[in-house]
């Protein structure tokens, strides 16, 4: 699908012409008479940021020269521009259009000889007919003349008062030209700006004619200029400011008050200061570009961001200003810029959402699949199956080790936001003074140690799923901004004082007994109450121990490659073992134990050893229960220090027969009390 927009200024203006669009069907769903749509409209803007481009740097070189200089600068950035060899700029001698006087001629960046000639057998010719011209090779076929010249690009140079061809501006080459570069649009942007001097050239000389006889004559013309030039700052295509220091404006074009949504009659009360908004990194650069205006310093190219005055909305501005004479003012000239630095936030966003995808990729889950054939599990997935088509916030309540980030992960996958991220948050590990910023983001400058803005995970999380594991370990004072997030889906970066709204589905977890907690006071009834729309309660593997053979299996399989060898048969005693435990580290404490097992185990047969269950002290009969793991350890080199009589390093050293290193060894004596004098 496309469509094309074409837009014309008259003759005393630049043209602006050419603008094409680009659509693609993307986005959110629509309903139609029961059929689904979705669109995203996509602006190609590349050839409009190249005539702004072309009309800045006219601007911003030739600003400070007039005449025989001006037309020379000119010369040199049309060959700079167009990359050929000759430019020259002509015009009329008197009212004869045959005519031609040079007002300069460059060859690349050397100026040369101007001399006037006559257009006839020439490209000019033509040109001065008001017609453009355009040849990319073979022109000395067309015009002997014009000898050794094989490309010519001209077009005529019109006076904004008259309306008439006075002059043309051509550039030409020994070599062929391409096409691609849209020469003749290009030169017409040369052209509109080449007019006006002329014009003023002509009307100073007539000025300085007119001082001979009449001062009241002078008046007239001086009016009749100041009117033309009036309305060239007015109806210019880039924004043009004039501002007192204070940056109280004076003046200010259509195009600006287009931009700031500033209509005419406030432009006596407006401050620029004032439409910066109040966040550290855009106070600092406007404090910044006007202490350089201050100075006397030209200012160019600074980027600002401002608020539109009629509806508050962000606009990005290239702002360039240069002090006046006086020193008391400025001429300031600004391009909106707002669809580019919009474009570029949007791709940061992107970067920072796939970065934070790519580290989940990195992660090594307790699990990669359900593993259960429970009754009373099988009761939780039905749960999910019925809360995941939905919106609903989501608590999920169990003991630690239970897979409780495998359900939130459950409900995320088979939901309608399933294409979208699953961003998770570790309450529980992040310092205190971190939370706010990695939930909300932060600008750059907004605390010690902001060297960049930061995008926070509920704004990488919008359209999709986060989810806020060991939620019970949440500041309190942070708690009150989660409950607006849940309420209004809306919230503010650090250093930002601008609200953003997301649309996020919350899931959270914990260990803890909340209620426990709001009657100690380190969690808000409120916030619960918003969590707790639709509980889901992971049970612990004490309580669904029909699972452990199907989960012992599923462990051997995963650590297969990494171990290098397959166990292929549990024994009976080991599985009875493992069944009569009460694992209070629940599945995360089985799957540790299968994969020292594996370890432990030479053949493909988990063996019965040191690993499994075994009596601890004198208890009464059929009182057991299992070591942890760091017992199991502690024992194991308790019993080879006393075979080796304490030797810890040397040939015959205990290190040397565990296979560590002494210092390793010591290490880890240390950390489980382990004394040499036992």
């Amino acid at each position: 699908m496309r469509s094309e927009k074409k837009i014309i200024f008259d003759s005393q203006h630049l043209h602006k012409e050419g603008y094409n669009y680009d659509i693609e069907i993307t986005g959110n769903f629509i309903e139609t008479e029961g059929r689904e749509y979705s669109c995203t409209i996509v602006r190609d803007i590349r050839k409009r940021k190249r005539e702004e481009d072309i009309l800045r740097t006219i601007s911003e070189n030739t600003s400070g020269v007039t005449g025989t200089d001006y037309f020379r600068e000119l010369a040199k950035y049309i060959t700079a521009t167009l990359d050929v060899r000759f430019s020259m700029v002509v015009v009329c001698s008197g009212d004869n259009i045959t005519k031609l006087r040079m007002l300069s001629y460059v060859d690349r960046k050397e100026i040369l000889e101007n001399f006037d000639y006559d257009t006839q057998g020439t490209p000019c010719e033509i040109v001065m007919q008001g017609n453009e011209f355009f040849c990319k090779d073979k022109l000395e076929e067309s015009f002997p003349k014009e000898k050794g010249i094989n490309s010519w690009v001209a077009v005529p140079v019109y006076s904004p008062s008259s309306g008439k061809v006075i002059g043309n501006i051509a550039a030409f080459d020994y070599i062929p030209m391409v096409n691609e570069q849209n020469q003749v649009a290009i030169l017409r942007i040369f052209a509109a700006r080449a007019g006006a001097e002329i014009d003023r050239i002509r009307a100073e000389e007539k000025l300085v004619e007119s001082l001979k006889h009449s001062n009241v004559e002078l008046q007239n013309l001086l009016k009749i200029s100041e009117e033309r030039f009036r309305d060239l700052f007015e109806e210019a295509p880039i924004a043009y400011v004039h501002e007192g220091l204070d940056s109280k404006f004076i003046k200010a074009n259509r195009a600006a008050l287009r931009i700031l949504g500033v209509r005419p009659e406030q432009v006596p009360f407006m401050y620029g200061k004032s439409m910066a908004p109040d966040t550290p990194d855009a106070q600092r650069r406007m404090k910044e570009a006007f202490e350089s205006v201050g100075r006397g310093t030209d200012t160019r190219g600074v980027v600002l961001e401002l608020r539109r005055q009629d509806n508050g909305q962000p606009v990005w501005i290239q702002w360039w200003s240069n002090p006046d004479m006086d020193g008391q003012s400025t001429r300031t000239m600004f391009i909106d810029i707002t669809d580019k630095v919009l474009m570029e936030q949007e791709q940061a966003r992107l970067k920072a959402e796939n970065k934070y995808l790519q580290e989940e990729i990195k992660l090594n889950y307790n699990f990669e699949e359900i593993v259960s054939k429970s009754t009373l599990f099988h009761k939780v997935l039905q749960q999910i199956e019925r809360v995941a088509s939905t919106d609903a916030t989501v608590l999920i309540l169990g003991e630690s080790g239970t897979g409780k980030e495998l359900l939130a992960r459950a409900v995320h996958n088979i939901s309608n936001r399933s294409k979208r991220p699953l961003v998770k948050v570790n309450c529980a590990t992040l310092p205190a003074s971190l939370i706010e910023s990695e939930l909300f983001g932060h600008e750059k400058g907004a605390f010690t140690g902001a060297m960049d803005r930061k995008i926070g995970r509920f704004e990488l999380a919008d359209g999709g799923t986060i989810f806020l594991d060991e939620l019970g370990e949440l500041p309190v004072e942070l708690q009150a901004k989660l409950l607006r997030v849940l309420q209004e889906g809306e919230f503010e970066r650090l250093g930002n004082a601008k609200t953003m709204k997301v649309n996020v589905r919350v899931i959270a977890a914990t260990n803890r007994n909340l209620q426990l907690a709001i009657e100690k006071k380190e969690f808000r009834e409120d916030l619960f109450y918003r969590l707790n729309v639709f509980p889901i309660t992971c049970p612990p593997l004490r309580e669904r121990k029909e699972d452990i053979p199907i989960l012992v299996k599923h462990f051997l399989q995963k650590y297969e490659g990494k171990m290098g060898k397959k166990i292929t048969h549990v024994p009976a005693p080991v599985m009875d073992a493992l069944s009569a435990y009460d694992w209070p580290g629940n599945i995360r404490e089985l799957e540790n134990l299968i994969e020292r097992a594996m370890i432990l185990s030479p053949g493909n047969e988990l063996e019965y050893g040191d690993w499994l269950p075994v009596l601890k002290g004198t208890h009464k009969p059929g009182d057991q229960y299992l070591l942890t793991l760091e017992d199991v350890e502690k024992a194991h080199i308790l019993e080879i220090l006393r075979k080796l009589n304490l030797k810890v390093s040397g040939e015959n050293g205990a290190a040397k027969f565990l296979g560590l290193n002494p210092t390793t060894l010591e290490a880890r004596m240390k950390k489980l009390g382990i004394k040499r004098n036992l």
